[in-house]
C-alpha cells in the first residue's frame, strides 16, 4: 500500500444520509484508505434537512467513521441567524435570496475547509448538492478533483449545464465522470479533455447476508406472488408516477402480480399516480435494511427504475450482481451502461412503454434470467470498488506530485 496522498472528500450529504451518492461516498472512501490517507467534509448526514440549508441549522461535530476521520461543518454562530432567516428553514426562496444565501455561506466554508485542510495533498468534491461548497472546495490551495454526478438530461444552461457549475468544470484539476458519455458531455460543457477520467462506482451492499426468501415475503406480505422492485427516492424524476400508472395495465394480464416500492418517500405523488398507491398490491417497504434489500433485488423478477437523472445508475448494477433483468429509462447515460435487450430494457418513462417492457420479462422468464446473467458477468468484468479506488489512488498521486500553483 503506498501512502502518496492524503485526500479530503468534500461530501455535501453523507453516510448515514440515504441515497446512492451518499452511500457510495462512503464506500468510496473506506477503499481509498488501503491506499492513502482520507478524510471527510460534510454539511449533514441526515434526511431532516435540505442540503444546503443544513449549513445554517446543523451544529458542528468531529467524529470517526471506522478508518475515516469525518467533520460536519456548520455556519459560525454569527453568520448562522441570518442564513437561517434566508432560507425560512427550508430552502433559499427565489433567485435573489439563494444568491445572498451562496454569498454569505460560501466564503465561511471556504475558511473552515482551509482550517480543515491544512496537510491535504489533494481535496476532492462529490456533488449531490450546495454549490457554494464545492465553490469554496475549489478555491483551497490544493489539486481539486470534482465528481459532479452530472444530470444530462435537463435543459441546456440549467442543472449541471449552468455557468455556474461551467466554470467549475474548467476550474477542476481532475475530473470524474461516471461513464463515457458523462465524460463527452464534460468536455463538451467546457472541460479539457485530457482532465477528464472515466471512474464509475461500483454495487454496494451494507451486508452478505440475504434475507431468506420465505422470511422476505412473509415480512411483506407478498405470499408466493411475482413483484417487481423499485428502490430509490420516491419522485417524479425517478420515475414512480409512470411506473404506478403502468401498474393496471399489467395487472390485466398479470392480477397476482405485486409491486415493491423501497426508499425515501421524498415528493408527494399526484394524479393518476397516487390512486395506484393505494392498491393493495402496491407494497411500501420504506426504508429497508442491507439484507432485505438483497433479498428484494435476489427474488424480484425485475428492478424497474425508469429515472431521468441518473449519471451511472448503481442500483441497476447492483440488480444485475444478484442476477436479475432491469428496466430502465432510455437515455444517453443509461444507453452507456446498459446494453437494450442483451442486459436490460430500455424504454420511454411512459406508462404503455414500462408496461409493455415488465410483461416481456414477465412472458419470458427464462430470457429475464439470461438478461439478468449477462449484466452479472458486466459487474463482474467492468465495476469494482478496488478498480474505482486504484484509479483514484493514481490520480490523487499525479496531482499530489505536481500541485497546481498558488493563487497570488
Amino acid at each position: 500500500m503506498t501512502q502518496d496522498f492524503h485526500t479530503t472528500l468534500v461530501v455535501p450529504r453523507y453516510w448515514p444520509a440515504m441515497g446512492g451518492a451518499e452511500q457510495h461516498s462512503r464506500q468510496l472512501a473506506q477503499s481509498l484508505t488501503r491506499h492513502g490517507q482520507v478524510d471527510v467534509v460534510h454539511l449533514r448526514s441526515t434526511e431532516n434537512l435540505a442540503t444546503d440549508v443544513s449549513y445554517a441549522w446543523n451544529a458542528a461535530r468531529d467524529y470517526q467513521d471506522e478508518s475515516v476521520a469525518c467533520s460536519q461543518i456548520a455556519a459560525p454562530a454569527a453568520l448562522a441567524p441570518v442564513l437561517r432567516s434566508l432560507s425560512s428553514g427550508a430552502r433559499p426562496g427565489g433567485r435573489a435570496l439563494r444568491g445572498a444565501f451562496a454569498a454569505l455561506a460560501r466564503p465561511a466554508m471556504y475558511r473552515q475547509l482551509r482550517a480543515l485542510t491544512p496537510h491535504s495533498t489533494v481535496v476532492h468534491s462529490i456533488y449531490n448538492g450546495c454549490t457554494p461548497l464545492a465553490e469554496a472546495a475549489a478555491s483551497l490551495p490544493q489539486p481539486w478533483v470534482f465528481t459532479p454526478l452530472a444530470h444530462t438530461t435537463l435543459k441546456p444552461g440549467t442543472g449541471w449545464s449552468a455557468p455556474s457549475f461551467q466554470r467549475l468544470y474548467r476550474r477542476a484539476d481532475a475530473l470524474i465522470a461516471m461513464t463515457d458519455y458523462e465524460r463527452h458531455w464534460l468536455i463538451e460543457q467546457g472541460a479539457a479533455a485530457h482532465k477528464v477520467h472515466v471512474v464509475p462506482m461500483a454495487p454496494l451492499f451494507e451486508t452478505e447476508q440475504v434475507e431468506s426468501e420465505e422470511a422476505f415475503r412473509a415480512r411483506y406480505g407478498l405470499g408466493s406472488h411475482p413483484y417487481i422492485f423499485f428502490l430509490g427516492r420516491m419522485t417524479q424524476a425517478k420515475g414512480v408516477p409512470p411506473l404506478l400508472e403502468a401498474m393496471p395495465q399489467l395487472w390485466q394480464r398479470y392480477p397476482d402480480l405485486r409491486l415493491v416500492l423501497a426508499g425515501p418517500d421524498d415528493d408527494p405523488i399526484q394524479g393518476a399516480a397516487a390512486a395506484v398507491l393505494t392498491d393493495p398490491r402496491v407494497i411500501h417497504a420504506g426504508l429497508i435494511d442491507g439484507a432485505s434489500k438483497r433479498a428484494a433485488l435476489s427474488y424480484c423478477q425485475c428492478l424497474c427504475v425508469p429515472s431521468t437523472e441518473e449519471s451511472l445508475g448503481v442500483i441497476y448494477l447492483e440488480a444485475w450482481a444478484h442476477g436479475r433483468p432491469v428496466i430502465a429509462a432510455d437515455t444517453p447515460v443509461m444507453r452507456a451502461v446498459i446494453d437494450a435487450g442483451q442486459d436490460g430494457l430500455l424504454v420511454a418513462p411512459q406508462a404503455a412503454d414500462i408496461a409493455r417492457a415488465a410483461s416481456q420479462l414477465l412472458a419470458q422468464p427464462e430470457w429475464a434470467d439470461q438478461l439478468g446473467e449477462r449484466g452479472r458477468a458486466k459487474v463482474q468484468q467492468r465495476y469494482s470498488w478496488e478498480s474505482s479506488a486504484s484509479r483514484l489512488a493514481a490520480i490523487y498521486a499525479q496531482l499530489a506530485a505536481q500541485p497546481r500553483p498558488q493563487p497570488a
